[in-house]
């Protein structure tokens, strides 16, 4: 999701999924909504300005770019043979991608030619998560394993800095306030804070266990938010001291929720949570890249609750894949990585 304005904002999802509103989110215009288990991924939009703007993903390995607020797109050709993970401009010709195969790329003709980018990672091939930038210039990109990088000239340099340790937990997101002070949290009830430009990291301790954290916005150096897969939006005025939870677990309760799968990337076991708030029939089944059904874990009627079910990829390569779960009109689909 991209919110340009308080009126304009685009969300981009699985299978060719783009919207777009200019009355802040009362009616939305689908600009592309491609049918299930077909297309391409969309992973990350950024728009410059009203016309000017790029969606990002994985399956075809381009870039769309728009001159005219998404009514029409040109299709860029990349390098990249996996997911696009984010992309970044700091005006309307220069900007950065990154990828899960230990890639960041730049561009300085708004996104129609991209050339790779030494960035000091040795010969492990990282998945960067996002990028994270307070003016043109200084910014700082994550791994999953929890790596940092920092750039002082917009992308050309970079610098390791630090590694956040997480236990076996991947980190999903960072995000910097200021110049000095950024948060960075992940899979798993932890969340980070540093205050000398990245080089360190202190843990932040939640009220009581949150399902990891898939994004991070601060309007300063105090007050912010953090998105957890379990539903959860954690509020924090004194810089992430204290996190306060804007929900409660019996409100959730009464939703269907499909969770993030955890481990993820994972080998070969991962475990996916569900919760249903009435009796009906579940079916989880998983997707390969191709959208090919290889797999059903669920095909049964179940009793409102919480569930657990585990994914055994041992028979299946290294890639990505998706799991979909179907209870009575409730549909929802999640992407998992298994590395071997």
């Amino acid at each position: 999701m991209f919110i340009l304005d308080s009126n304009t904002v685009y969300v981009t999802g699985y299978f060719e999924t783009i919207l777009k509103t200019t009355n802040s989110g009362q009616d939305w215009i689908v600009i592309k909504n491609g049918q299930w288990g077909q297309g391409t991924h969309y992973m990350s939009v950024f728009f410059i300005n009203q016309n000017t703007g790029w969606i990002s993903g994985g399956g075809e390995q381009k870039i769309l770019k728009t001159t005219n607020g998404g009514n029409t797109f040109d299709s860029i050709v990349t390098l990249t043979s996996g997911f696009i993970e984010d992309i970044y401009f700091c005006d309307t010709t220069t900007g950065l991608y990154c990828d899960d195969n230990g890639h960041v790329r730049k561009t300085t003709n708004g996104g129609f030619n991209w050339f790779s980018i030494n960035i000091p990672v040795g010969t492990i091939s990282y998945t960067f998560r996002n990028f994270t930038f307070v003016n043109q210039q200084s910014g700082w990109v994550l791994t999953s394993s929890g790596n940092i990088y920092k750039t002082s000239d917009f992308g050309s340099n970079w610098n390791s800095i630090s590694t956040i340790q997480n236990g076996s937990y991947p980190f999903y997101t960072i995000f910097f306030s200021s110049f000095n002070t950024g948060y960075s949290g992940g899979a798993g009830n932890y969340f980070y804070r540093s205050t000398n430009r990245g080089y360190n990291w202190m843990q932040q301790y939640l009220p009581y266990p949150i399902n990891g954290s898939t994004s991070i916005f601060f309007i300063n150096d105090t007050t912010g938010w953090k998105v957890a897969n379990s539903g959860r939006i954690c509020y924090t005025s004194n810089g992430g001291q204290i996190m306060h939870i804007t929900n409660n677990t019996n409100k959730i309760k009464n939703y269907f929720i499909l969770y993030q799968n955890y481990p993820n990337p994972f080998n070969p076991f991962t475990k996916i949570n569900y919760d249903i708030p009435k009796d009906n029939l579940v079916c989880i089944k998983i997707y390969d890249i191709l959208g090919r059904e290889i797999k059903t874990l669920v095909n049964d009627l179940k009793k409102a609750g919480s569930y657990i079910v585990s994914f055994n990829g041992s028979e299946f390569a290294s890639g990505v894949y998706f799991y979909r779960i179907q209870a009575s009109n409730f549909v929802s689909v999640k992407r998992m990585v298994l590395i071997k």
